[in-house]
């Protein structure tokens, strides 16, 4: 159960229904959208944490989440605040909502999807907008990269307009090392012929490895698998070198922080 957001409470006046965002467009977010009702209450911590937060008083609910960087629309109902709540400290406690990699968009895929799959920092500020149910930014920020003059025909005129637009320019140029917050990287795309060996020697160049993987992937021509540094400066430096070169092959390594 998703609860209904005011759609002018963050500051942006939505386009009339006559101009809805395209059906991939809208898949891609409903696909996407964290939703409370995935919550398995049959779990016993589940309805442990549920529990617990039935017996706050609905001001101590807010002023959680607020606490957390959560802001709370003033059309949500008691349940389904209490509920929202239930999901954080799930999330907070790593009982809930693990990251899996993103998949690669299609050939034909629009620049909004390109961009989650290839700028971590903007998929990061997406998806945060989507946990604090930011309807407003992600809308916009799906029509900013598939069509910006139209965005700022309908959304444009507002601070809240720049001040959302800046974030988005900002995370599409921010660097992807920038996201790591460990030694773990996920790689892909270097020569298969270089051989477990030779990606091994690669990547320690940069430091000791304290875990690493390999495998061949199904083209025959690339590997990829998991690197884990011992330290989270060290993977930066990785992701720098390396992250975005094409080796002959015709396709970017890619090194996403875990």
């Amino acid at each position: 159960m998703i609860c209904a957001i005011s759609l002018i409470s963050l500051g942006f006046m939505l386009a009339p229904m006559s101009q809805p965002v395209s059906p991939r467009q809208a898949a891609q977010l409903t696909r996407s959208r964290p939703a409370v009702a995935a919550l398995d209450y049959k779990d016993p911590e589940v309805a442990a944490e549920f529990a617990a937060c039935q017996s706050l008083d609905t001001e101590a609910v807010e002023d959680e989440l607020a606490a957390s960087g959560i802001p709370v629309p003033p059309t949500m109902n008691d349940m389904d605040m209490r509920m929202m709540l239930v999901e954080m400290r799930m999330r907070k406690a790593g009982k809930m909502g693990k990251k899996e990699a993103p998949k690669k968009p299609p050939p034909n895929a629009n620049d909004f999807e390109k961009a989650l799959y290839e700028k971590p920092v903007f998929r990061e500020l997406f998806e945060e907008w989507q946990r604090t149910r930011n309807t407003n930014a992600m809308n916009l920020a799906t029509e900013h990269l598939t069509n910006p003059r139209r965005a700022k025909e309908r959304y444009g005129g507002t601070a809240k307009y720049d001040e959302t637009v800046a974030k988005i320019e900002e995370a599409l140029k921010a660097k992807k090392a920038s996201v790591a917050t460990s030694g773990k990287l996920a790689y892909s795309g270097f020569p298969a012929n270089m051989g477990e060996a030779g990606v091994k020697m690669t990547l320690s160049a940069f430091g000791e490895l304290v875990n690493f993987t390999f495998e061949e992937n199904d083209d025959g021509m690339t590997c990829s698998g998991l690197v884990e540094f011992d330290g989270v400066d060290t993977a930066k430096a990785a992701i720098e070198k390396y992250d975005g070169m094409d080796m002959g092959l015709g396709n970017a390594i890619t090194l996403e922080p875990q």
